[in-house]
């Protein structure tokens, strides 16, 4: 089992795998993410504040981790 499938199990563990946000809501928080790595903050609190999830994984990982995370895993309507 690799990272992101270890994640992605663990992820049904904080009841956020049923919620999902639009793709236009998400394309307007990557443009406007600029703002919070100014303040200081990962891609994936950001992500989790503006969305208001509680991940603590998404949280813990690196920039380019947490957006392919939220990509791959199902956060995004389409």
């Amino acid at each position: 089992m690799n990272f992101i499938t270890t994640l992605a199990a663990l992820e049904q563990l904080t009841g956020n795998s049923n919620k999902q946000i639009s793709i236009e809501d998400y394309e307007l928080f990557c443009k406007e993410f600029v703002f919070d790595k100014l303040k200081g903050k990962s891609f994936g609190i950001a992500f989790c504040e503006k969305f208001d999830f509680n991940n603590i994984f998404l949280k813990g990982l690196s920039d380019e981790t947490a957006k392919d995370h939220i990509e791959k895993l199902g956060y995004i309507k389409k």
